[in-house]
């Protein structure tokens, strides 16, 4: 600790402090001249009268000013009330160097805005200990200043991030009652189904029974979904997911995620297409890349009917790797599109057959996509379609043009 203050202590003496001092008679002038220039850490310079001294003040910023009182032309009281008008020079302390030591003269000085004045004949010792104590004063109200605005910020910035986090917290808070209230839609409807097969399963002939069995199992994969995608974006939020990056084939998992959906493409009329190529090798996580896609032909196959096309894509294109998902179906308003991405935001329309949803996939998919220093984007007219595209810096892996 007593070297820490040491070394605060050489450095204090290290940093020149500049002194100006105004005078008329060339004797007082030299003399302080003199002596202020034989003591370590002072850099005096001098200026001759009033005038003179505003601009040696305006050009070289004084750290203190020793200024004389009786001088002819302007006097040490009006280049004084000069000094303090100026906001650049207001703060500078001056302390008057006077022949009268009555009150009335020194009460002036005080009102003209000294901080404290020396009578001459002035004792040299005198001169550096009042120097020593108003250039000490001024470091320090520097000092005060600085962390008062500093503390003034943190107060901002506390204040910006109760007012980011109040409303983190009432976004989260729509978005479980979003979440609630489609668990609840699809819990009914299952329990309905089921109601209905144990109150009326002997009048039920096989089709009607074959059709109740597989609502309850559509709306058991859908709460699965739901609980699925909750539990992802809930992990995140607790930074619980560790991103492992592996050299992954595009081609095979787009592969694999259109054999996933080919029964529910099929039943809906809808194509599947994959347009990537051989050779469209990307480096990242495995687990992740497969949600993503899962996610967003998912959500294509939602919002198309019958006649409409999915196709997956992959193109290097400057220093990127753009995964492509992009569908015929039923697009989105502008307005929709904006918003798809906020928390707690009822962005997420029915689809072509009623099918619902939250939107918690698509912000789970965009979070995964920064996690691997990639974006999510999306694009999309009403009655023409979506394009939702995954991009990613492609530092390693080299992906051939697919479209």
């Amino acid at each position: 600790m007593v070297q820490n203050e040491s070394s605060q202590e050489r450095n204090k003496i290290a940093v020149e402090n500049k002194i100006l001092i105004v005078d008329d008679n060339p004797t007082n002038l030299k003399v302080l001249f003199d002596y202020l220039s034989g003591e370590k850490g002072y850099k005096s310079f001098v200026a001759k009268n009033g005038r003179e001294a505003l601009e040696r003040t305006a050009h070289a910023q004084p750290d203190i000013i020793l200024l004389d009182i009786m001088m002819p032309e302007m006097d040490g009281y009006e280049t004084c009330r000069r000094l303090k008008e100026d906001d650049n020079t207001k703060e500078i302390p001056i302390i008057f160097l006077t022949a009268f030591a009555d009150t009335e003269n020194k009460v002036k000085a005080f009102d003209h805005g000294a901080v404290d004045f020396i009578v001459k004949p002035f004792n040299q010792k005198e001169v550096l200990a009042r120097i020593k104590t108003h250039l000490t004063i001024s470091r320090q109200k520097k000092e005060l200043e600085k962390a008062n605005t500093a503390l003034e910020q943190t107060n901002i910035d506390l204040e910006k991030a109760n007012i980011d986090l109040a409303k983190a917290n009432a976004s989260k808070d729509k978005l479980f009652s979003i979440v609630a209230h489609d668990m609840r839609n699809k819990l009914f409807g299952l329990t309905g189904s089921i109601e209905m097969m144990e109150s009326f399963f002997n009048e039920l002939n096989d089709d009607e029974k074959q059709q109740r069995i597989k609502a309850m199992s559509k709306s058991a994969q859908q709460m699965y979904k739901l609980f699925e995608n909750l539990f992802t974006w809930a992990r995140m939020q607790t930074g619980s997911i560790e991103v492992v990056t592996e050299k992954l084939n595009v081609r095979q998992t787009a592969s694999e995620i259109i054999d996933f959906f080919k029964e529910d493409a099929k039943a809906k009329g809808i194509e599947l297409i994959s347009n990537v190529k051989d050779g469209c090798d990307v480096m990242y996580d495995k687990n992740m890349l497969s949600f993503i896609i899962r996610n967003l032909v998912h959500n294509a196959i939602k919002y198309c009917d019958t006649g409409n096309s999915i196709t997956i894509s992959c193109i290097h294109q400057d220093q990127y790797h753009r995964i492509s998902v992009k569908d015929t179906g039923t697009g989105m308003k502008k307005e929709v599109c904006d918003a798809i991405f906020k928390v707690g935001a009822r962005s997420s329309k029915p689809g072509t057959r009623k099918e619902g949803g939250s939107g918690l996939g698509l912000m789970v998919a965009r979070e995964f996509a920064e996690l691997n220093r990639g974006t999510l984007t999306i694009q999309s007219e009403e009655n023409e379609g979506t394009e939702v595209v995954l991009s990613l810096p492609a530092s390693q892996g080299a992906c051939i043009t697919a479209l």
